[in-house]
């Protein structure tokens, strides 16, 4: 059995005759007629019954109609593959990310793709197995944790500030910033320690060389910030405001605000590393734009919906 014999099956199946089939294909009516009496024969079924000069699918061929466009469709899927692994082109891109990495930098960035761009596939790991799922074979991705040295070729797509959030009635409610030293004196919500923003945020106390003593883990963003709005300890977040409370930018002493710097990375041995990196700069571009604006209104009177990334 082979595909063209398959290809001339599927073929008569859909017109009805071996010379409608015969004349889409572009192929010998006497050609087609032997093909099909040979994929019957190494079947063992018959695949049609004649009726007048149409050919009706029997029981068996009506079995057969789903396996061999199956068949056929994937022949063809793996063709596509082959050829563009040898132009290193790429029609779909399989990225790993964080859950809110993928919902509010992934997503909104593929609203703005088109139809000659690859088709998105994702695969949501923490940030902290994002690498390894690179390595593993995932095309690109998408993490707020520094790539392993000299192992992933990777791009910066932007920075985002960590936020404190508090009560509405809290002492620091109308303020727009609070420093480092401060936070490290009050009761705080903070994310667990292998989430990037707790890494970022210890980062910075460190070299401030301060800490913190009275603190509760918890690991949802939107938690974290409903009970700073219940007054239950101040959260730091990269998310957009809810629940009434209030939005501070962290700054260190002197003054700068606590970036979380998000990447993107993938494995310079790929294939079709050249347009990896196409696309990660195009990725890079919108980050810094349209994700990095969204980032900075937090806590403006027309704030947008922005990520825990």
């Amino acid at each position: 059995m082979e595909l063209r014999h398959l290809r001339y099956f599927l073929a008569v199946a859909e017109h009805g005759t071996v010379t409608a089939a015969a004349a889409r294909l572009h192929v010998a009516q006497p050609a087609i007629s032997r093909q099909l009496q040979r994929l019957e024969h190494d079947l063992g079924v018959s695949l049609f019954v004649r009726q007048g000069p149409r050919l009706t699918l029997t029981d068996a061929g009506r079995h057969m109609l789903d396996i061999a466009a199956d068949i056929v469709a994937r022949a063809e899927t793996a063709k596509m593959a082959a050829q563009q692994i040898a132009q290193g082109h790429l029609a779909r891109v399989s990225v790993v990310a964080a859950t809110t990495t993928i919902e509010y930098v992934l997503a909104p960035f593929t609203a703005t793709l088109g139809a000659a761009d690859p088709f998105i596939s994702v695969v949501e790991v923490p940030s902290e197995a994002v690498h390894d799922a690179v390595f593993g074979g995932h095309d690109l991705g998408l993490a707020a944790t520094a790539p392993p040295a000299s192992r992933l070729a990777w791009i910066r797509l932007t920075s985002v500030p960590l936020r404190a959030y508090v009560a509405p009635e809290h002492a620091w409610a109308a303020r727009r910033a609070v420093s480092l030293e401060e936070l490290s004196q009050v009761p705080l919500l903070l994310p667990t320690r292998a989430d990037p923003t707790r890494l970022v945020f210890d980062e910075a106390v460190n070299r401030a060389t301060l800490q913190y003593l009275r603190y509760e883990e918890v690991e949802s963003p939107p938690l974290r910030q409903a009970l700073a709005a219940a007054d239950r300890g101040v959260a730091v977040v990269t998310d957009l405001e809810r629940f009434g409370a209030r939005p501070l930018l962290i700054v260190d002493d002197a003054g700068d605000p606590v970036l979380l710097t998000i990447h993107a990375c993938w494995n310079p041995a790929h294939y079709a590393a050249g347009s990896l990196a196409a696309f990660a700069e195009k990725l890079s571009v919108f980050s810094d734009t349209v994700v990095r604006a969204d980032a900075e209104r937090i806590g403006s009177p027309r704030s947008d919906p922005t990520p825990e990334l």
